[in-house]
């Protein structure tokens, strides 16, 4: 288990790659590439930003989630097929960047009656295997404003999608008013990633080691769950000001998750 920074931490500050740059000043281990926009779902682009992380490890990588995500379970065939070649190209820039899991948000949770998700079953089950082709894992991560924001749901989704795998937003569980526990026991051995952020005692935001969750008893879930992944802090561009108040959550949660 590593500690990690995402690219998205300077989003809105820095291109992309000036991103991958100011990560690889910190000299962790292992980082998120968050692919920002279009033009950036290349393999030409992906192989600038890994030049750009100087040998820090890009273990995972994700897109802005309106551009081609809900598309690919669209009601047109059209939609579907624009989404995968969209997917295509985001896969092209995780093959150079190395990345081996995207995280999928999926469709937003737009108000009114949830959808059948076994409509959606062969266009995210195409989906999964075309990441499998390319060597990466397609895992579905928790988003309060998004379909996986229960820990039942986990069941519901495996049901559909056995090899699923998830990853796991602890700021986002709390958000939507779980105990991320309950989503590391309900994902088991198939939860393969995570992202970390925290709340002060006001609601907002925070880094870790400056909230209000001490994160013990998950990181004892953890090693009795075997997790073997790594953990990325996932902050806002605002907090992201100071190196050296990134290092000291990095440092937190090394001490917290006895992690490297």
């Amino acid at each position: 288990m590593r500690i990690g920074l995402t690219t998205a931490a300077f989003y809105g500050l820095l291109e992309t790659e000036d991103a991958a740059s100011a990560v690889a000043s910190l000299r962790l281990p292992c980082c998120e590439v968050f692919l920002e926009t279009y033009s950036e779902y290349t393999g030409a682009f992906g192989a600038l930003v890994k030049e750009r992380l100087l040998g820090t490890e890009a273990v995972s990588v994700h897109c802005k989630t309106q551009h081609f995500e809900a598309d690919l379970v669209g009601q047109s065939a059209r939609q579907r097929a624009d989404a995968y070649a969209m997917l295509e190209g985001f896969l092209d820039a995780a093959a150079a960047l190395g990345a081996k899991t995207y995280v999928y948000h999926g469709p937003a949770n737009m108000r009114g009656r949830t959808p059948c998700f076994a409509s959606w079953q062969e266009g995210i089950a195409e989906a999964m295997r075309r990441c499998a082709l390319r060597g990466v894992t397609f895992a579905w991560e928790t988003v309060s404003w998004c379909w996986l924001n229960g820990p039942g749901r986990v069941k519901e989704f495996l049901a559909l999608w056995p090899n699923l795998s998830f990853v796991l937003d602890i700021k986002q569980a709390i958000e939507m008013g779980h105990d991320p526990i309950a989503f590391v026991d309900a994902m088991g051995d198939r939860l393969c990633h995570m992202h970390i952020l925290d709340f002060d005692e006001n609601g907002r935001h925070a880094l870790p080691g400056r909230g209000v969750h001490d994160c013990k008893d998950l990181a004892a879930a953890l090693r009795a769950n075997g997790y073997q992944g790594d953990i990325i802090l996932e902050p806002y561009a605002h907090m992201a000001a100071s190196d050296a108040s990134l290092m000291g959550a990095v440092q937190w949660l090394r001490d917290t998750f006895r992690a490297g």
